[in-house]
């Protein structure tokens, strides 16, 4: 009985790891995506910001649930700048660039998560 349920959690453990790792790799696009649109953005187009937000929303949660603490906070901060703008407005110059710096520490947080996340990431 007890090796059943050390297979169980065997299991368990490698599809976390599957999971986190597929994570760290959509996560890696999602923030090549967010700098595509953060350029949209200065450039803009108010539709990529909501994509932005979107795509930290998204890393936010997801990031929490699979233990990314620190990622998800920092993707959740992004989202609650981006909510601090006026509806359908474009941020200025100044908010660009603390947006810009925000999506930067989510790229700096996710190398270092996936260094701690093993070779599999």
């Amino acid at each position: 009985m007890n090796d059943a349920r050390e297979q169980k959690v065997a299991t368990a453990k490698t599809r976390m790891a599957e999971l986190a790792a597929r994570f760290i790799e959509r996560t890696r696009h999602d923030l090549r995506t967010m700098r595509s649109d953060l350029e949209k953005v200065g450039a803009g187009d108010a539709t990529a910001l909501a994509q932005i937000r979107h795509l930290a929303h998204r890393m936010a949660g997801t990031g929490a649930t699979l233990g990314f603490e620190a990622l998800g906070e920092r993707a959740a901060a992004a989202e609650k700048m981006i909510d601090a703008w006026p509806a359908g407005t474009l941020p200025d110059v100044r908010a660009v660039e603390r947006l810009a710096a925000g999506i930067g520490a989510l790229e700096a947080q996710l190398a270092a998560d996936a260094g701690r996340a093993g070779p599999a990431a």
